[in-house]
């Protein structure tokens, strides 16, 4: 076998190069043709005297990659390919310019393999904990249209749009999130600081104390003792939650609690719905065939039930069934959902219609956030205010006895 050198194009704007192993330069010729390539020139390629280094193997990274950190990496590189840059040349801009180091691990190896030959989707696939097989079917039919640019630019859409509610979440539970650490600090100076320190004044009554009183003290007393257990357990079971993050029996125990509330189940179903959606018209519009399409974008449900039956509409649509009709049948689709589809199917406007459909479930996500945020900061308020409201009036309640006993 011989290595030979060639330079190729796919489409108008891309300009492919590598090397390939065969018997002859015809062989080779084949070879490039069949990656659905248009070979330029083709070279039997120098062999060195010194020995050849190891081509670096493609590996999985076990550590999950950010999703604010791959949108960078699409926009980027969406822009330098909109600017007539090379693939290479690109995936070496981003290589120095990316301060991440497991992802810049990951553009070393994507380099590596496409420079060997392989097409850029096929490079992004050997990395599926970082790049789904929803945006690498995406470059891959942007790689067989010659519009990779588009391509990137759909996926840096949706990659947004997904971004900007995430951000949304973050913003509404910030201050529920920050009212209760606040409570929550109060209420621990108070217990091991505050009221130790007042013991030895309430003694002079005894028995005379009031039962809230007593009942602080007690507190007071077995949390001094063991406050540092205390935040010992719970610095384990953060630690323990991060590192099940992701786990099978985290998510079902989360699911479990969260589908025990309507607004929060509510609130699940409609993400679900929204990014099933908006991946659905994605794949479409990218020129993916329609099974192909829908096939892909059944692994992005995580409700089990629900993507079971939509795993049965992709084999009855293979089977030339209406898709709104086995949707009816074979899944637990609101009839909003169902509906809308049929509709896409008869007017031919199917990527519009999920498109209308995805927008639709976003402001019902927005609805319920806002809802939740507007019960939770009261509800919160309310606690924390009975709480530490119990400690102040144990504090109070024999100060009044002491005063009145002095008078």
């Amino acid at each position: 076998m011989a290595k030979f050198s060639y330079k190729a194009k796919k489409g108008l704007d891309q300009t492919f190069e590598g090397t390939i192993e065969a018997e002859n330069q015809d062989e080779a010729l084949n070879k490039i043709i069949a990656q659905g390539l248009f070979p330029i020139s083709i070279t039997e390629a120098v062999i060195a005297k010194e020995e050849p280094k190891k081509t670096p193997r493609v590996k999985k990274i076990s550590r999950k990659i950010g999703s604010s950190e791959i949108l960078t990496f699409t926009q980027k590189l969406t822009t330098l390919i909109r600017a007539k840059v090379e693939l290479l040349s690109s995936l070496k801009i981003l290589y120095e310019q990316t301060e991440n180091s497991r992802l810049q691990e990951i553009i070393l190896e994507i380099y590596n393999a496409t420079k060997e030959g392989k097409t850029f989707s096929e490079s992004l696939s050997h990395f599926p904990n970082v790049f789904s097989p929803l945006l690498v079917n995406i470059v891959r039919a942007g790689e067989a249209s010659g519009r990779l640019d588009s391509s990137l630019e759909q996926i840096s859409e949706f990659l947004s749009r997904q971004e900007a509610l995430k951000t949304k979440v973050r913003v509404a539970l910030a201050y529920p999130t920050l009212l209760f650490f606040v409570g929550v600090a109060s209420i621990f100076v108070l217990i091991n600081f505050v009221v130790p320190r007042l013991k030895p004044i309430f003694e002079s009554l005894r028995n005379q104390l009031p039962l809230i009183t007593k009942i602080i003290l007690q507190i007071s007393m077995l949390s001094n003792k063991t406050w540092w257990i205390i935040l010992g357990i719970i610095a384990l079971v953060v630690f323990i939650l991060y590192e099940k993050k992701g786990s099978s029996f985290l998510n079902s125990f989360i699911k479990k609690i969260r589908n025990g509330i309507p607004i929060f189940k509510r609130l699940a179903m409609s993400q679900e719905l929204a990014h099933f959606s908006q991946a659905l018209a994605l794949l479409l519009k990218s020129g993916v065939p329609a099974l192909k399409s829908l096939e892909v974008s059944t692994p992005t449900i995580e409700d089990t039930k629900l993507r079971r039956g939509l795993e049965n509409v992709c084999k009855d649509v293979s089977r030339g069934e209406s898709l709104s009709k086995s949707m009816g049948y074979q899944t637990n689709l609101p009839n909003f959902f169902t509906k809308m589809i049929a509709v896409g199917e008869e007017s031919g406007r199917l990527t519009e219609v999920l498109d209308e459909i995805s927008h639709s479930y976003t402001q019902q996500i927005e609805s319920d956030i806002a809802l939740i945020t507007s019960l939770l900061e009261p509800i919160l308020i309310l606690v924390l205010g009975l709480i530490l409201g119990s400690i102040v009036l144990a504090i109070l309640l024999p100060t009044f006895q002491i005063t009145q006993f002095v008078h």
